[in-house]
């Protein structure tokens, strides 16, 4: 069963200014792991290990939000928070009953964000499950984390580009990611007379840098990118853009998707 969350974090008092870092979707995702696995050992290791695969392609098919933080000032790498609230969707796209152990587990639950140069800690004082969508053939969406998609290059090992939406080879991407994530949740390929996934821009793509694993061996930066945009298909495969993200390393912090409100 699919599910969203709204979760609501109070900052938790400490010394001197709430400064995070802007690069914090590493952490995060590694903190819903932790969580889920409170909740459910079994489960969570399976999709920290696993995911949904076939030995040779795997998706934790989960994806989340930006913090949506309503006031802060930039400075420098950092964010210095200037509420006392904010709140962060996270959507769990699984034929696994997911929702009675993640409201139970995440309600009340303490913990901190940061680098070694600064951390907030926070504590969920709410968790709200989302009204269920209808899906439809046609829907218009906006990127609420930044969605990163990726061509690799053929003749060049391990060499790849990061595309922009809108850009060629975007859309069929997007497409075949998403039949991939159906084939792997449902253990067989959608029908053949299904249509191609369209993608239609709404706004001009805002491009965001983005450092993970930052001060470790394995930092690396993806350029990716902000946008509202409309989709076209298989209402299906739109209820999987909708729960377990768009484009790649959803369970990482990108991709994540939330209806367009007109």
């Amino acid at each position: 069963m699919s599910a969203r969350f709204e979760l609501t974090l109070k900052v938790q008092p400490g010394k001197g200014k709430a400064l995070l870092p802007l690069n914090y979707q590493y952490e995060l995702s590694a903190w819903i792991y932790r969580v889920v696995k409170k909740g459910n050992e079994e489960f969570a290791a399976w999709l920290h290990d696993r995911g949904y695969g076939d030995g040779n392609k795997a998706f934790k098919l989960f994806s989340f939000s930006h913090l949506r933080v309503p006031a802060y000032r930039i400075r420098e790498d950092r964010m210095e928070l200037l509420c006392e609230r904010l709140t962060c969707v996270i959507s769990f796209c699984t034929a696994d009953v997911i929702e009675p152990f993640v409201v139970g587990v995440f309600k009340n639950c303490v913990f901190t964000l940061g680098d070694a140069r600064s951390r907030v800690a926070f504590r969920v004082e709410e968790v709200k499950t989302c009204p269920p969508v209808v899906f439809q053939g046609n829907m218009t969406f906006q990127a609420l984390s930044p969605v990163f998609m990726d061509r690799h290059l053929q003749g060049r090992k391990a060499s790849s580009t990061h595309l922009a939406p809108g850009e060629p080879f975007f859309e069929d991407l997007l497409h075949h990611n998403l039949v991939e994530k159906y084939r792997l949740l449902h253990e067989q390929l959608p029908p053949e007379d299904w249509v191609i996934t369209r993608f239609h821009l709404l706004s001009p793509p805002r491009p965001k840098m983005i450092a993970i694993k930052r001060f470790t061996p394995q930092a690396t930066r993806l350029k990716c990118y902000f946008c509202s945009f409309e989709l076209t298909g298989e209402p299906a495969l739109l209820e999987i853009a909708y729960y377990a993200g768009i484009g790649r390393l959803n369970s990482q912090g990108f991709g994540c998707i939330g209806l367009l409100e007109k």
